[in-house]
C-alpha cells in the first residue's frame, strides 16, 4: 500500500465537528488571488493537466479561509504541505455544504485533482472530457477500507469523503459475495467504482471464472485447444513431426488479456469481462 494511500478506519468516525464556513472570507480571498488562480487554471486546460503547485496553493488559501487559520487548506495555502486527509476532508465538507457556490465547487475539483495526481492515489482511470474542467466525481481514487478487521483496497469517487465510506463499509458488508475472494478481486480493478449503485449486478455480469494459473485461463477462455488440435493436423497433412511447428503462446496470453481482465487473490486468478 502507497504511503499516501488513504485508509478508512472506524476511529474517523470520532472526528470532531466544526464551526459553519465563514463564506464571505472565502469569496474575498477568492476575489484577492482571482487572477493567478484564473492563469492557472488557463495553463492547465490548455496543457490538458492538473493546475501546478503554485496555483494549488493559492485555490487552498482561499478555501482555507471558509475554515480559519488552523485548517489544513490554510496551513497548505501557507507552506503547500498538508495530509491528504485532512485536506480531502475539509474541502468536500465544503464542496457538499449546501452553501457552496458552483465557483467554490470547481475551484475545490481543480485542487482536489491536483492533489489526487500529486499524491498518486487515483486509479488511473477518469471519465471525463480532458477539454473541460475536472469533476471530483468523475475520478476515482484508490482507497483502502477497513472491513471486519480485514483491509480491502477499492476505488471510490473522489467526492466520496471519510462519512460516505463509513456508509459504504456497512453496504459492501451487507452482501453476502463481499467475503468471497471472487468479489474483492473484483473490486481491486482500477475501473470499478465501489460505491455505484449496480456494483453487485455488475460483479455478476462481468465475473468470468477463476482459474490456477493464466495458462489454464488462457485454455479456457481462448480457441487455443482447437487451434492446437489444427496445427496438428496441418503438421499431419504435410508430412511434419508434430513439435515442428507451434502457436506463439504468450502472443494468445496477450490477446486473451486484451479481452478480459485478471486479478490475483488467495492464489487464484480470477477473470472479468473488460
Amino acid at each position: 500500500m502507497s504511503e499516501h494511500e488513504p485508509t478508512v478506519t472506524p476511529e474517523m468516525r470520532l472526528a470532531p465537528e466544526r464551526m459553519s464556513p465563514d463564506w464571505r472570507r472565502l469569496e474575498v480571498a477568492s476575489h484577492r488571488f482571482e487572477h493567478p488562480i484564473a492563469n492557472g487554471i488557463a495553463a492547465a486546460l490548455a496543457e490538458h493537466r492538473e493546475v501546478d503547485h503554485d496555483t494549488a496553493r493559492c485555490i487552498a488559501h482561499a478555501l482555507g479561509r471558509a475554515l480559519g487559520r488552523e485548517s489544513a487548506l490554510a496551513e497548505f495555502g501557507r507552506t503547500g504541505e498538508s495530509t491528504y486527509l485532512d485536506l480531502r476532508e475539509e474541502y468536500l465538507r465544503l464542496y457538499t455544504d449546501e452553501d457552496a457556490t458552483a465557483e467554490v465547487k470547481e475551484l475545490i475539483d481543480w485542487f482536489g485533482t491536483y492533489l489526487i495526481d500529486k499524491m498518486g492515489t487515483g486509479s488511473g482511470r477518469t471519465y471525463q472530457n480532458e477539454h473541460l474542467p475536472p469533476k471530483l466525481d468523475r475520478l476515482l481514487v484508490r482507497t483502502t477500507l477497513t472491513t471486519s478487521g480485514r483491509p480491502v483496497t477499492v476505488h471510490v469517487p473522489a467526492s466520496l469523503d471519510a462519512a460516505g465510506m463509513e456508509q459504504l463499509i456497512v453496504r459492501l458488508e451487507e452482501c453476502d459475495e463481499f467475503f468471497g475472494p471472487a468479489f474483492r478481486a473484483f473490486l481491486a480493478l482500477p475501473d470499478v467504482n465501489a460505491a455505484a449503485a449496480d456494483l453487485l449486478d455488475s460483479f455478476q455480469e462481468n465475473y468470468v471464472g477463476s482459474f490456477n494459473s493464466i495458462d489454464d485461463a488462457v485454455y479456457a477462455l481462448s480457441p487455443l485447444e482447437d487451434w492446437e488440435i489444427e496445427l496438428g493436423n496441418w503438421a499431419d497433412d504435410h508430412s511434419l513431426p508434430a513439435d515442428a511447428v507451434h502457436l506463439n503462446i504468450d502472443y494468445v496470453i496477450e490477446r486473451t488479456r486484451d479481452v478480459y481482465d485478471f486479478v490475483e487473490e488467495g492464489g487464484m486468478l480470477y477473470a472479468f469481462n473488460k
